[in-house]
């Protein structure tokens, strides 16, 4: 079923940007505390930035984004009660794609119209991605356990509806992001290690390269030739030929977001992990300790001027006795708290 309705708008900071003295500009610090996880943080400009979770069983969806100036919280529709969103991103005619539980998926047009769908399925739709506005993928299927009917999912979107991909291989897996630099060149990453390479010629199972059961939670890249991939404690990189595990540097946690931008390569993951790469210097550098600290993150993305996004809560916990969401940002200027 669709419903279409004019977006909710509700300005949650007045204030403009945040400024820093020079000398603070390289520390992380904290954005926001929630009530319910932050699972996403994806946009398209340094004032074009959408953080996107929900309660995971305690309350409905969250969805905010960072316009330069001032946060503004929206409401994106759905089962306030169970709803959760779980990835976001923006085509190049500005809708803002957002996709979660139970088949959920909210489009927000640049001019403010929502239009909210129930793809046939039960399972979590965790990942999205398109090459434009008519050429969109989503993922997902039913995480934990076993191979399930829903798993294995995968649609495309062609300006008029979803249809599945045909060539994915079975292999009972719950697909979990997608990302491309372009409409033949499009990476899907799942459980047990899985690594599908969307093509004009098929799809192709590269997950024997790299030959882990860890799930591959995160795939995300700068180019063809440039792709990042996280699963366990392990960081891998597509140089357009194939995969390999990179031997530095060590985690020390669980990774679960990756993003990759002019900057250099931002890792986060369980335990407060913040690991970046600097393109210019060639070092890695681990920001564990800075905020937010203590918590795990799920989320990450490097926007173009260089400043570093991370979110996440306490996602992990299957029902604690509430939920808890994080963001933070490192680099100037720095955005306002949420």
């Amino acid at each position: 079923m669709t419903a279409r309705s004019a977006l909710a708008l509700a300005a949650i900071t007045p204030f403009a940007l945040v400024a820093c003295p020079d000398d603070a500009c390289d520390d992380w610090a904290s954005l926001a505390e929630l009530d319910r996880a932050v699972l996403a943080v994806q946009g398209t400009a340094p004032d074009d930035v959408w953080i996107v979770g929900g309660g995971l069983g305690l309350g409905g969806p969250l969805a905010a984004r960072w316009d330069g100036t001032r946060w503004t919280r929206h409401d994106p529709g759905g089962d306030a009660g169970g709803d959760t969103l779980w990835w976001v991103w923006t085509a190049s005619d500005g809708t803002t794609w957002m996709v979660g539980e139970r088949g959920l998926v909210v489009r927000r047009t640049a001019g403010g119209e929502t239009t909210i769908d129930r793809v046939a399925t039960a399972a979590t739709l965790y990942g999205v991605w398109g090459s434009g506005p008519d050429d969109v993928w989503i993922v997902g299927g039913v995480a934990g356990g076993g191979a399930d009917a829903e798993d294995d999912f995968v649609r495309r979107w062609d300006g008029a509806g979803f249809a599945p991909v045909a060539g994915v291989p079975v292999r009972g897996a719950t697909l979990f992001k997608v990302w491309g630099s372009g409409a033949g060149d499009v990476w899907i990453s799942g459980e047990a290690g899985t690594m599908l390479h969307a093509t004009a010629a098929g799809i192709v199972d590269h997950s024997a390269e790299l030959a882990t059961a860890a799930p591959a939670l995160t795939v995300h890249g700068c180019s063809a030739s440039e792709v990042y991939a996280v699963a366990g404690q392990g960081l891998f990189a597509w140089d357009g030929v194939r995969w390999m595990r990179r031997a530095e540097p060590p985690l020390g946690s669980v990774a679960n977001g990756v993003s990759c931008g002019a900057a250099g390569v931002l890792v986060v993951g369980n335990a407060g992990l913040k690991l970046r790469w600097d393109r210019d210097t060639g070092v890695w550098t681990e920001e564990r300790a800075a905020a937010p600290a203590g918590v795990d993150l799920h989320g990450a993305w490097l926007d173009d001027a260089g400043r570093a996004w991370a979110v996440g809560g306490n996602f992990n916990a299957p029902m604690p006795a509430s939920r808890r969401g994080v963001a933070g940002s490192r680099g100037c200027p720095r955005p306002a708290s949420l």
